[in-house]
């Protein structure tokens, strides 16, 4: 599948964009570089990743808080230095357990410039930031306009984020996290849209209808669901009027696009 920006994306009123969560994060380690590669490979439009700093200050890719639950290592990601952090495996979770043995030897954590070298061209990138200083933050917006991802990915963000990254950087575009049940919710989209001057909403699923999907689309924002694991529930959404979902399951999904 040849690759498309965000706007030749979500300017196709018929197509249906499969966003890789974490990766191929169902059939290989989450937010690693391999995860990456393979969602690629199997077709995925988009890929999701989540960013941390280091002690040192540089962007890593990693969900939690902690390294405990991927990795051989303990502690906070911001305890750790780079070095000390590539020093560790990060393949030591797969399809919802803690495995005994890593998946496989050499599955370090992926700097964000690592990813951004070797994936910018290839897929759009949904960027979950969790930046815990200022510095790091600032060092995230820097690579994003270094490899100028500006029709190539979004971040997404907390709220308390958007101000801060909208000083550093205003043209980098946003997708803001406010509310869970209620994100779907009219007047909820509206203060994204008005508000938080959001382009991007990710409606959750279980709360989302064809009247959220279709007020989206007035509001000329651009949304992708969290999540899907299901093709027949992947289908669904896109009868819904979703442009588009995030799932653990890229092969799958990829494999029965509709």
């Amino acid at each position: 599948m040849a690759y498309r920006t965000l706007t030749e994306l979500y300017n196709d009123p018929e197509y249906f964009m499969i966003t890789a969560h974490r990766g191929a994060s169902f059939e290989f380690p989450e937010n690693t570089a391999l995860a990456m590669r393979k969602a690629v490979e199997a077709g995925a439009d988009m890929i999701e990743f989540d960013l941390r700093g280091t002690s040192d200050d540089i962007p890593v890719l990693l969900h939690d808080q902690t390294i405990d639950r991927t990795s051989n290592g303990c502690g906070m990601p911001e305890d750790h230095t780079l070095a000390e952090l590539k020093k560790l495996n990060f393949s030591y979770w797969l399809q919802g357990a803690r495995r005994e043995a890593p998946y496989a030897d050499d599955v370090t954590i992926p700097t964000f410039e690592e990813i951004l070298s070797e994936f910018r061209g290839k897929a759009a990138m949904n960027i979950q930031v969790y930046a815990r200083n200022d510095i790091v933050l600032k060092e995230i917006c820097r690579l994003f306009k270094a490899f100028d991802m500006y029709d190539h990915g979004y971040f997404t963000v907390n709220p308390e984020l958007i101000e801060k990254v909208r000083a550093i950087d205003p043209e980098i575009e946003l997708c803001s996290t406010r509310g869970w049940a209620t994100r779907s919710e009219p007047d909820m989209l509206r203060m994204a849209k008005e508000e938080d001057h959001c382009r991007y909403v990710q409606p959750v699923r279980d709360f989302s209808t064809a009247e959220s999907y279709a007020l989206i689309r007035d509001l000329g924002m651009r949304s992708n669901v969290y999540f899907s694991d299901d093709p027949e529930e992947m289908i669904n959404l896109k009868s819904l009027g979703a442009q588009g979902i995030l799932t653990n399951k890229i092969h799958l999904h990829c494999k029965h696009r509709p």
